[in-house]
């Protein structure tokens, strides 16, 4: 009888295990564990915004943005955001107002100094500024102190000679293009 009772018990427990793979088949898991490291980079980064008081900037919120002033002249109309601050006997200047917006990330600084400069010189009779800094081919300093992460307006003077060409002054009708190089550095 005992071997008889042992047979059943070994039947019963190999029908339960040819039952339970089909249902553990059907509903598979599997764990495991990643070891990860984190690393983590500081850095900022710099972007041109259209100012609401200013020209529409092309490829807005890049830190490639373009600005143009349209067809100037010291009288007459002017493109839509730009406006015409000094008109003398020896130039005339307009501006228009654009937003820079420095964001960071991982840094402990509470603040940013902004830079520009010319990446080459002007044709005669031009010339440029930044909240009236006078662009050049080295470095000048425009803001220092300047707030993370919210949009800061800031001014883009260009000043034409009236002097004759030859003179000092630029050709009549002169197409003015020129890249002004942005630099912000962490306080």
């Amino acid at each position: 009888m005992k071997r008889h009772l042992a047979k059943i018990r070994i039947t019963v427990a190999i029908a339960a295990l040819l039952v339970s793979v089909p249902a553990l088949a059907q509903q598979p898991t599997a764990t495991g564990v990643i070891n990860a490291t984190l690393n983590h980079k500081n850095g900022i980064a710099l972007v041109f915004d259209t100012d609401p008081g200013g020209v529409t900037l092309g490829a807005p919120g890049t830190s490639a943005a373009t600005l143009n002033f349209g067809t100037i002249s010291a009288f007459g109309p002017l493109s839509a955001g730009v406006s015409r601050t000094s008109v003398t006997a020896a130039n005339f200047t307009v501006r228009t107002v654009f937003d820079v917006q420095v964001i960071q990330g991982g840094l402990n600084t509470p603040s940013y100094t902004l830079q520009a400069q010319l990446a080459s010189a002007l044709p005669t009779g031009f010339s440029f500024k930044v909240d009236g800094i006078t662009l050049a081919g080295a470095l000048a300093t425009i803001q220092t102190n300047a707030a993370y992460n919210v949009d800061v307006a800031h001014n883009l003077d260009l000043t034409v000679s009236t002097a004759a060409p030859g003179a000092g002054g630029p050709a009549v009708g002169t197409p003015l293009s020129t890249v002004i190089n942005f630099q912000a550095s962490a306080n």
